[in-house]
């Protein structure tokens, strides 16, 4: 039986900043019966196939023409996941048909790269699973997924290090201590990106407001945190198709709060998927 690839936990970010291909070779889809998988290969040499992400639905539309072709958006705190399903996800297919936005979804899938004749390649999932979720379960599975790709990072900062000045990159790592599927991966990563130091940091800020964006606790005086409060006002207003962004400020000035906390709030909701804008000027609250 072949076994299947890992499911990565991955931001959206990282995946979205990918563009590179890696195919199987021919004698390796020889030697395991044709069931070589082809990898996109990200800025940081991880090699995806699969992945596993939780996030909020927030859009879904029927983009098929003679058959139902599903597409659907997925948030995390870092970006959008893009997923289709079809005939061939029949099971994920029925769920995106039937689902309510918005909603915590945990989605298992495949990952797809399409190259337009010109401009940047489209990276989509192909969902073998997908299953309501719930703000928990986004909660730590940011905290994994933050783990991992700052391990990640960590690992491709050390390589950066070791083979500095060195013309032919990874010759350096013969000695090194790291994995041998990390170190193909961030070779390679430095062949088709020129990953640099400066890329690191701007993922691992990334990664950084991934984390900052699940902490709704309370304040150190114990008053509720405004963002708390915010999104408490919205559920208050929501009448179900979200709350004009004016009303709220206006209801916000009548019990003493600021326009520019409220404005902060807002945003600050909206980075960490508790509300997200089905259209301009216009806040629902996720709940």
């Amino acid at each position: 039986m072949v076994e299947r690839e890992i499911a990565h936990r991955i931001f959206a970010k990282e995946l979205n900043d990918s563009s590179s291909t890696i195919h199987s070779t021919i004698d390796e889809a020889i030697n395991s019966d044709g069931h070589t998988p082809n990898y996109l290969l990200t800025p940081v040499g991880t090699m995806v196939n699969r992945v596993f992400i939780v996030g909020v639905i927030t859009e879904v539309d029927n983009v098929g023409n003679d058959t139902d072709t599903w597409k659907a958006r997925i948030v995390d705190p870092s970006g959008a996941f893009t997923i289709y399903a079809g005939q061939y996800q029949p099971q994920a297919a029925i769920f995106l048909s039937s689902v309510e936005t918005p909603a915590f979804v945990s989605v298992v899938g495949k990952v797809r790269v399409y190259k337009p004749d010109s401009g940047s390649p489209v990276i989509s999932l192909r969902p073998e699973e997908i299953h309501l979720a719930d703000d928990d379960m986004r909660n730590c599975w940011v905290i994994d997924t933050a783990e991992l790709t700052l391990d990640r990072v960590d690992a491709f900062s050390k390589i950066l290090s070791l083979c500095e000045g060195d013309p032919n990159s990874c010759n350096c790592l013969e000695n090194a201590v790291i994995p041998s599927n990390l170190s193909e991966g961030i070779c390679l990563a430095i062949e088709h990106y020129g990953t640099d130091v400066g890329y690191l940091n701007e993922l691992r800020s990334a990664v950084k407001k991934c984390i900052v964006s699940i902490d709704l606790a309370s304040s150190v005086d114990g008053e509720k945190d405004i963002d708390v409060v915010v999104m408490e006002l919205l559920e208050e207003l929501d009448d179900g198709k979200g709350v004009e962004y004016m009303s709220l400020l206006s209801v916000a000035k009548s019990r003493n709060m600021s326009e520019k906390a409220v404005d902060s709030a807002v945003r600050s909701l909206l980075s960490k998927g508790q509300c997200y804008e089905p259209k301009v000027g216009i806040i629902r609250p996720i709940s």
